[in-house]
Order: structure tokens, then sequence, then C-alpha cells
């Protein structure tokens, strides 16, 4: 008993030195002892990254515009910190530094300017912050990130004069930390201006820091927020939670994208980051559940298919970039295969508490998350590294996609001609659970030169997109062409179409033009309405640059079509070069280049339709999409036409009957008809 006295104190130091070694080292904050400023203050703190939306366009002066147009009341600080853009076009903000202003009474006052630093740094985030809370502190703090965004894997707030450096979610974690060790309370809101930063994974970050969150799944056009809403909200109630600004401010950003034409596909939400912690233990059990699942094929198959079907953002091509974003709750309402899927749903319906959104984006639920629809290991990899939020997620991603099959697809028929005069294929039994999807390519064939004798041939494939016009019994892994002579035009002219998302509302495509002599994306959608004599519509949405190959981010912008403008239409094309070596033709040259179409304006304006194709050769392919994202070829058809423009024109045909007969079968040896 004597011995276990003198003992006490030692061993009470022990654990005294442990539990301040946790605390130490522990990455959240401690609970809030209380508002740093007295009742009914604001502190808005706006992270200006100008970065090319800036120098090119005057975006960040634009908001700031709206911010000197509002009448800011007493308890109200406005602090902005300018950055990151080559040039600043108005109010004589410096380019050659970092500047602080404060707004009052409707002037941009300068409180100080910093050597030039990099807007994307760690470091320089962290000092704003540190700055805003120690010298403005009040009762409720909303920090807000301005310029473009990557996503969960881009980040946000690119420095153009450093190479376009970004925050990483990792860098904005530690950021943020190390200023909430200096605060007695937490951020009342977050937001994100930037494009594709309502997911998961960024919530998940700033959940330990903040009440609530505001940022858009999608992008974000018409110049983003309104900031004379967000401060007219405050002046009209000072002690409004930043919960119910969250909802003033989507509102206000939403009838800004209509009141500009931009509302199809606009979105913006708010969650209660209070209510985190049950969303990440419902996803958590999803994770769990799409683990165990991943054990067989089937199981990849039925979650490959609900990401598939969910709602997407950003960019989902070749052309565009892909961002890998879906739509987590219309996800989990698609994957019915899981029992804790609904519960999910739930804990997202309880955590985002507004969520704003067009008709063309009707399936949002308010977040999103990184699902890799389209392969890329060393994108994986930074998910892996320093963003994916969920172990258990991370193993399911790891064991699908280290584990790919050589040969998950197998043909029985890679391309024949069927008794109907359709071109059709047939997959092996043994490829039924590894089937995502079905679409086919098409070529338009032409002869450019041959030699008198046939010693050379040099034909020109001009490839005209994708689609899933198709016909056959998906159970029978058996499907043939539906080939009746008509595609996609602008103004007649034939674009080269990729669809982007299909769900039972809409289909959105994407496509290549020149606008104005600048490339770019045109985006429309087809709309079933059964109120129009072919079941819907289409609806050009505007054009849309995609995602930047240098910087990883996206554009913010979506741009109308003016009957002013100058459109080309413009198609991968191949000229290749055929030899004859007495026994045989052999491929010589290939060129690959683009070919280009001048589009002639209509009397409305510009408009998408469906035409009917004009030459008389075409090349059609059939793509088997596998579960892990892989596309599969078949042979390709000659098709020549068995009616023409005229005759399709007047008398459009059903399904099942074609505009083409199978004059030949291309054996492609499982490439696209593009790479050969």
């Amino acid at each position: 008993m004597k011995n276990l006295t003198k003992k006490a104190p030692l061993i009470f130091m022990i654990l005294l030195l442990v539990a301040i070694c946790f605390v130490g080292c522990s990455k959240k904050p401690s609970a809030p002892a209380g508002p740093m400023g007295e009742k009914g203050t604001w502190g808005i703190f706006v992270y200006l990254c100008g970065s090319n939306l800036e120098t090119k366009t005057g975006a960040a002066g634009k908001n700031i515009d709206e911010l000197l147009s509002s009448e800011i009341p007493d308890n109200v600080n406005v602090i902005l910190q300018t950055g990151g853009a080559a040039r600043w076009r108005s109010h004589y903000i410096p380019s050659d530094g970092v500047c602080r202003f404060k707004i009052s009474d409707g002037n941009l006052s300068q409180l100080e300017k910093l050597p030039q630093s990099n807007m994307g740094a760690e470091k320089t985030f962290e000092e704003f912050l540190t700055y805003c809370v120690k010298n403005y502190p009040a009762e409720k703090m909303c920090a807000i990130v301005w310029d473009h965004g990557g996503g969960s894997l881009g980040g946000v707030a690119n420095d153009e004069n450093y190479d376009f450096d970004a925050l990483s979610l990792a860098e904005m974690d530690e950021a943020i930390q190390n200023v909430s060790k200096q605060m007695t309370d937490k951020f009342e809101l977050f937001g994100f201006d930037a494009c594709l930063m309502a997911n998961y994974e960024t919530a998940d970050m700033l959940s330990p820091y903040a009440r609530y969150m505001l940022a858009s799944e999608e992008i974000e056009p018409s110049g983003g927020w309104d900031y004379g809403a967000l401060i007219d909200s405050i002046a009209g109630d000072k002690n409004i939670s930043g919960g119910d600004l969250c909802k003033e401010v989507a509102d206000a950003y939403f009838n800004k994208c209509r009141n500009s034409d931009k509302d199809a596909t606009a979105t913006l939400s708010a969650l209660d980051l209070s209510k985190f912690g049950a969303l990440r233990q419902a996803f958590g059990a999803v994770a769990q559940s799409m683990k165990e699942d991943a054990v067989s094929a089937k199981g990849i198959q039925q979650i490959a298919q609900s990401a598939k079907l969910s709602q997407k953002y950003g960019g989902t091509t070749d052309i565009e970039g892909y961002s890998n974003l879906i739509d987590l709750g219309h996800f989990a309402e698609n994957f019915t295969a899981c029992e804790e899927a609904q519960g999910l749903v739930a804990a997202i319906n309880d955590a985002v508490i507004c969520n704003v959104f067009g008709k063309e984006k009707s399936q949002s639920r308010g977040l999103s998350f990184f699902y890799p629809l389209h392969y890329d290991a060393k994108q994986l990899q930074q998910y892996f590294d320093g963003v994916c939020p969920s172990e258990t997620y991370e193993e399911y991603l790891d064991f699908v996609y280290t584990n790919i099959p050589t040969d998950p697809i197998k043909f029985s028929d890679k391309g024949s001609k069927r008794e109907d005069g359709s071109f059709g294929i047939k997959l092996d039994p043994s490829s039924i659970d590894y089937v995502l999807s079905y679409d086919f390519d098409l070529v338009e064939f032409a002869l450019l030169d041959k030699g008198e004798n046939l010693e050379y041939i040099d034909l020109a494939y001009s490839r005209f997109g994708r689609d899933n016009d198709l016909l056959g019994s998906w159970a029978d892994l058996d499907c043939h062409s539906n080939f009746r002579g008509i595609w996609i035009t602008l103004n007649g002219c034939k674009l080269f179409v990729t669809p982007i998302e299909t769900t039972a509302e809409y289909v959105i495509y994407t496509a290549p033009i020149i606008l104005n002599g600048k490339r770019t994306n045109l985006r429309f959608a087809y709309i079933w309405d059964e109120a129009f004599e072919m079941g819907g519509y289409y609806k050009i949405l505007g054009a849309w640059n995609g995602i930047d190959p240098v910087t990883g981010m996206s554009d913010k912008e979506l741009t109308l079509l003016k009957s002013t403008d100058s459109i080309q239409v413009e198609y991968p094309y191949l000229m290749v070069h055929y030899y004859d070596e007495g026994d045989g033709f052999e491929v010589g040259d290939v060129v690959p280049s683009q070919r280009t179409v001048d589009v002639p304006v209509g009397t409305n304006g510009y408009e998408v339709y469906e035409d009917p194709l004009e030459n008389n050769v075409y090349v059609y392919q059939f793509v088997v999409t596998d579960i892990f994202g892989v596309e599969h070829y078949s042979n390709a058809a000659i098709m020549q036409m068995n009616k023409t423009y005229d005759e399709l024109k007047a008398n459009p045909l059903p399904d099942g009957v074609y505009a083409a007969d199978v004059f030949g079968i291309m054996e492609m040896d499982g490439e696209s008809i593009m790479v050969a």
C-alpha cells in the first residue's frame, strides 16, 4: 500500500503526458468555447484567386462590383484578398502582389499590399484566414473561396502566376486546421464560389471546422454567386443563421442563372455539417457492402451500372476531360441491390438543407463523389494518396481496378450480316457479368483517290461519333444495328456527338465545335416529351470549354450561342493510304487530322435536329464497354445506303427498317476504326 502511494504521482504524470500528446497530435479542433465576436456580428472573408477568369473577362471584378453596390451594415466586415491573376482589370487592383481590402460605404479600401505569393499554396491561404479571424473576429464568420474548381481531385483556386498551382483538399485541411487552433468557435459557413466542389470528399475535409458548406456539384455559369443577395440577407436579419443564409444565396444564384438563361444545368447546395457524422457512417456502410460485392463480377456490374445511371458532373469524355464525379444520392437510389443504400439516401436528405438545380440536372441530390467510370491509373493513385476519406472505399476501388481480367469481353460473333439485313454481334456467355453498355460508332467513308490499276487506294474516315440506338436482346448478349440513315446535326451539319448522360427525362450530348475561331464543346440535350411527333426535342444548352488539360480545372462558364456567331463543326479525321502488294491491300500511311465544316446560320439562329445522311457509304462499328470502363470493338461493317437524302427526308424510317445494306465486313482485331 505504501509503495502504490509513492507511485501514484508518477502514474498520474505519465497519464497526463499521454493525454497532452494525444490532444496535441489530433487533427480535429476541440469543441468551440464560444463566439469570437459580439452577438449579431458577421465576418465575410473572400479569398479571390482571380486566375484566368479575371485576366480574360474580369469576372472577379464583376463580383466585387456586386459587393460595392450593396449597403453593408455596421455589423458586417467584408474582407477580400486578391491575387492569382496575371492582370486585374478593374478597381486599380495591383497585379504584382497579393492585396487585402475592406469594403465599406461603397468603397474598396486597401488594407495592405503583400509581396507576390502563390494563392494556390497552403501558407498563403492560411495566412489570409489567420489575418481575418485575428483582426475581424465576429459571432458568425463566413469564408468563401472564389475561382475555378476541379472537384475532389483538382481542388480549387489555381494561381496562373505559379503554373496554375491549386489548393488541394489536403492543403486546405492543413491550413484550416492551423487557423482553427486560434479560434474559439467554428466558421459559421464555408463556401466555394467555384465549380464541382459540392462533393463528399470536400465536405468530409471541412466538417470539423464549419457548421455549413455551400458549393456547386456542377459548373457555375452566370458569373457565380449573387453577392448583393448575400449582403442583403444579413442586413435584413443580423442574427440569420448560416443555414438560412445558404438558402438565400442559393435561391439568388439560381435566379441569376435563370435571368441569363443558363439555369438548365445549374446547381448549388448546402450541407449542415453537424449531420456529417451520420452521413460518414452511412457512406462507410455502403462502401463495406461494395467491398463485399466486389468479390464477384456480378457484384461489380451492379455497382458500375448504378454509377453509370447516376447524374454526372463536369467532363465525361476524352475531348472534354474526365471529372469522374457522380451524384452520391442518386447513386445510392440506383444501388437497389444494397440494403444499406437507403440509409445513405436518408443521411444525405437529412444533411442537405437546400438544393437548387436546373431541369437538365434533375437527379441532383446535393452531394457528388468520386467514382472512376473512366479508369485512369494516375488519377486513381492521386485519389488514394491524398483525397479518399474512407479506407473501406479505397479498398473497394483498389481491389476492382488492380484485378481487371485480361479479356472480360469475348465475342462469339464479332460482326456479321443478319437475315434482316442489319449488322449484328453476339457475345460469349462468359461475358454476361462484365458488360456495362453497348454503343456504336459511325464513320463517314469516302474514296479520295485510286491508282489506274488499283495499285493504291486513298480512303477518308470522318468519325461522326457515338450513339446507342440499337436493337436486340441484352439478356442473350445479342444486338444488331438500327441504322435508319439519320444523324444529329447543327443546322444540317452533322455533329461529332458523344452521349454523356442518359436519364428517363433527357439525354445530354457533347460535340466539338469552333466558336468564333476558338475550339470548344457544344452541349445539348434531347428532352423526352410525348407531345412532340418524334417523342421529344433537342435543346441547346451552350458551349463549354471542358477541363483545362494544363490546370485540371473545369471551365466555369457556359456560353450561349447567338445568331451572330461563326461556327464550324469539327470531326476526327483519318486519311489512310492502302497499297497493293499483289496478294491484297496493305495499310500504308495513316494521317490523323481534324476536318471542319462551316455551319450556316438559319432563320432561327442555331438549332440541333436530326437530318438524313447524304453520302453513299458509311462504316459502322459496335463498342462494348465493360464494368471497368474498358472499351472493346467489334469488326466494322461497310454500309451502303439504299435510300436517298430526299427519300429519308420525306419518309423517315421506323425502328427495324434500315436505310443501308451491309456491303462488306472489315476485320478490326479489336481496334477502333479511327485508329486503323
